[in-house]
């Protein structure tokens, strides 16, 4: 019993060790994948939109983009866009139809800037400065405005929120802590056999 419970510890050990890790959202709407991962101050949404279906089958670019239920924050900044964060218009207005002409909100990110073409790993990246409520950043809810091949509004606005993302085995290299768990699990389990084929006997 006593060797029993021993194996189940180095288990839990090596367990600990090979723990993975979740992005923080995802959500896919008409054929566009969204992934928002967050990293201290930094969020960072990723958009994979080269087969768009639905009523965003003949968009061609995006134009408008508003993370909403952000938290309470004092400012943030747009610090990477597709094709680079200048002609961006940055506040915390509602998007509409029309753009970031919404009324406002402190838990707003709105953007509108250039119509950038639809392609897969589109990268959008915000630093937030005095974020009270880090966790909030993890799964927002979202607006897209779309456009067609004539600059015309494609499809409908998407308005979702992103959900909480599956883990997923690590595929970084384990931490020193992870490293030591690990051995330690194994040595464990390697004492342990010996023992047992000296009891054996």
């Amino acid at each position: 019993m006593k060797l029993a419970f021993s194996r189940k510890l180095c288990a839990l050990a090596l367990a600990a060790g090979l723990a993975g890790s979740a992005n923080a959202g995802v959500l896919t709407y008409q054929g566009v994948t969204f992934t928002s991962t967050t990293t201290g101050n930094i969020f960072t949404l990723q958009i994979d939109a080269a087969t768009h279906t639905g009523d965003w089958t003949n968009a061609a670019s995006i134009g408008g983009l508003m993370l909403k239920d952000m938290g309470s924050f004092s400012s943030f900044a747009l610090i990477s866009a597709p094709g680079g964060t200048a002609g961006w218009s940055q506040s915390t207005n509602e998007l509409n139809g029309m753009g970031c002409g919404g009324g406002t909100s402190p838990g707003n990110v709105c953007l509108v800037g250039p119509h950038v073409a639809l392609t897969d790993n589109m990268i959008f990246q915000f630093s937030f400065t005095g974020a009270t409520d880090l966790a909030k950043l993890d799964t927002p809810f979202i607006k897209v405005n779309l456009f067609d091949g004539n600059n015309k509004k494609a499809g409908s606005l998407m308005a979702q929120n992103l959900a909480p993302a599956p883990a997923e085995p690590s595929r970084d290299v384990p931490e020193p802590r992870s490293l030591a768990l690990m051995m330690g699990g194994l040595l464990a389990m390697g004492a342990f056999a010996r023992n047992a084929k000296r009891t054996a006997k």
